[in-house]
């Protein structure tokens, strides 16, 4: 695992959920993110991310809104949306996710039936949560090497190098 700002110029890159959730925030991960996000931006690193990443994303946005504006423990919220349909057509940061990931130079890659079918051995294999074999297949079909990732759980995936923030 090595630091994101350590990541050479050039580099194609997968960007996981957590580096755009964290981006968001303040404090020295949010910033690491947001420098990442910035070089990709600039052309200076190569980024891509996949269809169900962003999905991811916009949940976790629209949650973490909705969170905000009710002030109730993030294990009710879901629920509570769920069960209110209004207060979910009154949320809107989860609106622009897609655009802003697009506007910021990632590209987003389709989630195919290969992929699905290859996230199995990475299951069994490394013992990954089915998102995250997900981001394995994914990059294995394109050819991708490097992942950006605050989830240290894809160190023990041979050949991917993953970049982190927070380490130095």
């Amino acid at each position: 695992m090595k630091p994101l700002h350590q990541i050479p110029d050039g580099t194609a890159v997968f960007i996981d959920t957590n580096i755009f959730v964290l981006a968001g925030s303040s404090g020295t991960l949010g910033a690491q993110c947001q420098n990442l996000l910035s070089r990709v931006q600039q052309g200076r690193i190569g980024a891509s991310t996949a269809t169900f990443v962003v999905a991811e994303v916009m949940h976790l946005v629209m949650v973490n809104e909705a969170r905000e504006q009710l002030q109730r423990p993030a294990r009710e919220i879901v629920e509570h949306l769920q069960q209110n349909p209004a207060l979910v057509r009154g949320l809107t940061r989860h609106l622009a996710v897609a655009s802003d990931i697009g506007k910021a130079g990632v590209d987003i890659l389709p989630l195919t039936v290969k992929d699905l079918h290859a996230s199995k051995a990475y299951r069994r294999e490394y013992g990954l949560l089915t998102n995250d074999s997900l981001i394995v297949a994914a990059m294995r079909n394109q050819k991708l090497r490097h992942l950006a990732s605050h989830d240290g759980g894809f160190e023990r995936v041979a050949g991917l190098q993953l970049w982190n923030p927070g380490t130095e």
